[in-house]
């Protein structure tokens, strides 16, 4: 996918306010990663690194699985920072996750709730390695390559442009995590549908939260209310037995661990 970085920022920006009220996908893989975290992690980390923190809502939850720890909540968008709980234990701060604001392995933790597949994949991924202490363990989730297939579909019916984001195979983003020298990989991956009455409010919400398309190659302007009548019609085929528009997200989890011999020194991906 090629993407336009300040546009992204600008995107989570602008959502920050609204973001909390539409993001329910986003809440509930938080919560799922949540439950994965605790049923993996055998000792508790000193200190955490939450990166693409949005406004924070994983820092209670953090908090309450390891009471102990330190913090450090990292976002781009400084509107989102500016929502994350204070807290003695947790330091904010602004950071784009390609060249993260913390020491070489000084983290225990490295988590992050459906953040990377708006970066660089490999670059946030070698970011990641060299912020982990030896040992220190990754857990993340992200879109898989299936995700809003019901809208690509639909979309694919009126032209060949590209309105939907793509988004990396989990088995790809596992190979990658293999080759950068992670170690205990581990790439699954479930789908999760939201409905919605009618594919304007679905491609608002989109929108709400900031994750609209912003690929390069997107087509740039409105959509006619002449398009969105023939997407409309295009989306029958999928709607569910109550009528309702679907959107299906392939919500792809990762875990890894760095090794306790890696001493930081860069891979090259062949």
């Amino acid at each position: 996918m090629s993407l336009q970085h300040h546009l992204i920022q600008a995107s989570f920006d602008k959502a920050a306010k609204q973001y909390e009220q539409h993001a329910v996908l986003q809440k509930e893989s938080l919560s799922r990663l949540l439950e994965r975290l605790g049923d993996d992690l055998k000792t508790a980390p000193k200190q955490i690194l939450d990166l693409g923190c949005g406004t924070g809502w994983a820092v209670p939850e953090l908090l309450k699985l390891y009471p102990q720890s330190h913090v450090i909540a990292a976002d781009f968008a400084q509107s989102m920072i500016d929502q994350v709980p204070q807290h003695p234990q947790v330091s904010a701060r602004v950071s784009d996750a390609h060249a993260i604001d913390v020491h070489a392995q000084s983290c225990d933790l490295v988590f992050s709730n459906l953040m990377i597949q708006w970066c660089d994949e490999s670059t946030v991924l070698q970011e990641i390695k060299r912020a982990l202490k030896p040992g220190g363990h990754l857990h993340l989730t992200t879109m898989g390559e299936h995700t809003l297939h019901e809208l690509k579909l639909a979309w694919q019916a009126i032209d060949d442009q590209p309105h939907v984001n793509e988004f990396v195979p989990a088995a790809k983003m596992a190979d990658l995590t293999m080759q950068l020298g992670f170690a205990d990989v581990i790439a699954d991956s479930e789908f999760i549908t939201m409905t919605y009455a009618n594919v304007i409010d679905m491609m608002r919400d989109l929108k709400n939260i900031g994750a609209h398309n912003v690929d390069n190659n997107r087509p740039k302007g409105l959509t006619s209310p002449k398009v969105i009548k023939q997407l409309t019609k295009n989306f029958e085929e999928f709607r569910t037995a109550d009528g309702l528009y679907p959107a299906t997200y392939e919500l792809v989890y990762l875990r890894a661990r760095k090794t306790a011999e890696d001493k930081g020194l860069p891979l090259k991906i062949k």
